[in-house]
């Protein structure tokens, strides 16, 4: 049977049995087909591993430190609270900042096992922790297989073949290749065992809360220091709104608990370093202060020592009243001849600076001299801040960039009216010194008409008081400096800290 259809006066015969005979014939070949495709896409579906993503949330506050004052140049406010947050988000996508990150954290060692298709990311998954020898070199992309046979002991293995391989001395971060021979690497050790190869440096240490199953099988390798680093630079940093002071932190990832530790690190480390910058001031003047206490002690000792040689040899152990009058009177003039001296070196030095250095950023503090004028103090905070500012930018933007240009021009213009400033304030300070040495000579006249026994002891308690006098200066400098550094509190508040709720999968889409 046959039927007949006519397209545009073409006569064509169309055998309907004839092919529904052929597709029953061939209806296994079809339904395996369609089996195997199905199974195909069904394992691959299955082979995707939950892809998940975690986020935290901090505010980036301005906490004022109680114990700060006009007159207490150790602490300075980074430009509001604005540019705290605007800071804070360059920080957190800075490949600088990872870096500490990772380093912190050591997620150039990876931790694996076996899963259910393929080896998977077994972070904080395994029954040991190793402690890497981060100054020995450790080879690069190498997979060790570690095998339990019994709670402490384990087997270690790694297959060579013949050629170089990359190491790297994740201390400095140097990479170097190393020949290595085709071998079977097959050795037992034990928890707590010092592991020491041409290729692998550590400890094993039992992870507290997983117990061991002996015959279980893991895995580890180590991975490039900057390929690890670049994979978390993708972190989503986002401000709540326009102008809010609320920052948004998501990361994504295949395991949960490494993005938790992530996020919550990254933070931490922001904390720290936001701290370490407010307390910029205070860290420097304290290692100065704690250099000249040393000096300072040094010439008291001496003085004393000096002092009482002479009372003994001489017999002379009090001055009579007119020198009691005249050492009281010099005593005054001394310490303030030390102090005028102490400021007018300090601007000699901040000039020479800011005349000769390209890096502000260590720029001497005006409090270490007992500088309480307002104008050149807050100048050169504002100069120390542009200078960080500067080094911050760094890390996101090339040399030569406008925005470069524009910080040094401020920084030039700052630095301009604090070098007029400058100027001006040593030339009043070098009239109040000559002053003072005229007061000091008139009564270093009527010093003259006393004893000898009576001059030599006043010459000697005027040193003595003297270097006495700097040095309780410095130590109330030294004190003040530690009391502002121990009140200063971080300017980030965590609001949400990362956590694995139970939820967080975002893909991947199992219905496709």
């Amino acid at each position: 049977m046959s039927e007949e259809f006519e397209f545009n006066d073409v006569h064509t015969t169309f055998d309907f049995k004839g092919f529904l005979f052929k597709l029953l014939r061939f209806w296994p070949l079809f339904l395996i087909s369609f089996v195997i495709a199905f199974g195909v896409a069904r394992y691959i579906n299955v082979r995707k591993l939950p892809v998940y993503q975690m986020g935290n949330t901090v505010s980036i506050k301005d906490d004022q430190n109680p114990f700060f004052t006009s007159n207490t140049s150790l602490t300075f406010n980074w430009g509001g609270t604005t540019d705290k947050v605007n800071t804070a988000i360059i920080t957190l996508r800075s490949r600088s900042h990872n870096e500490h990150v990772v380093d912190r954290l050591q997620y150039y060692l990876e931790y694996k096992k076996q899963g259910e298709y393929q080896i998977v990311d077994a972070y904080k998954q395994t029954p040991f922790f190793i402690k890497v020898d981060t100054s020995k070199p450790q080879i690069l992309n190498k997979q060790f297989t570690v095998v339990f046979k019994d709670s402490v002991t384990f087997n270690l293995k790694a297959t060579f073949a013949d050629g170089t391989a990359m190491l790297q001395n994740y201390s400095t971060k140097e990479k170097i290749s190393r020949y290595f021979e085709a071998d079977n690497f097959d050795k037992d050790y034990k928890f707590g065992d010092q592991i020491n190869l041409p290729f692998f440096s550590g400890v094993f240490v039992p992870n507290k809360e997983l117990a061991v199953r002996p015959g279980a099988t893991y895995f580890f390798n180590f991975r490039n220091f900057d390929g690890v680093v670049g994979q978390y630079n993708g972190i989503s940093v986002t401000p709540e709104s326009k102008g809010s002071s609320i920052i948004r932190l998501h990361l994504t990832g295949y395991n949960k608990a490494k993005l938790v530790d992530y996020l919550n690190a990254s933070v931490a480390v922001l904390s720290e370093n936001m701290l370490e910058r407010k307390n910029l001031f205070a860290t420097k003047t304290i290692a100065f202060i704690d250099s000249s206490l040393t000096k300072k002690s040094v010439e008291v000792q001496d003085a004393e020592v000096e002092l009482n040689a002479f009372r003994n040899k001489n017999a002379i152990f009090d001055l009579e009243v007119e020198g009691l009058e005249l050492n009281d009177k010099l005593n005054t003039l001394d310490i303030r001849k030390e102090t005028v001296d102490q400021e007018l070196n300090y601007y000699n030095v901040l000039e020479s600076y800011l005349q000769g250095k390209s890096d502000y950023r260590n720029v001497p503090a005006p409090s270490v001299a007992g500088i309480s004028e307002s104008s050149i103090a807050a100048s050169v905070v504002r100069i120390v801040a542009l200078a960080e500012e500067r080094n911050r930018l760094q890390y996101s933007y090339k040399e030569g960039a406008p925005v470069f240009a524009d910080i040094d021009r401020k920084i030039d213009a700052v630095k301009n009216v604090l070098l007029e400033n400058i100027r001006s304030s040593k030339g009043l300070k070098n009239q109040e010194l000559t002053t003072i040495k005229r007061d000091i000579s008139k009564y270093e006249g009527q010093i003259k008409k006393l004893p000898k026994e009576q001059q030599e002891l006043l010459k000697i308690e005027r040193r003595y008081n003297l270097s006495q006098g700097s040095y309780n200066l410095f130590l109330s400098k030294r004190s003040e400096a530690g009391l502002v550094k121990a009140a200063n509190v971080s300017d980030v508040l965590i609001i949400d800290s990362a956590k694995d709720t139970g939820g967080g999968q975002v893909g991947p889409n199992t219905r496709l």
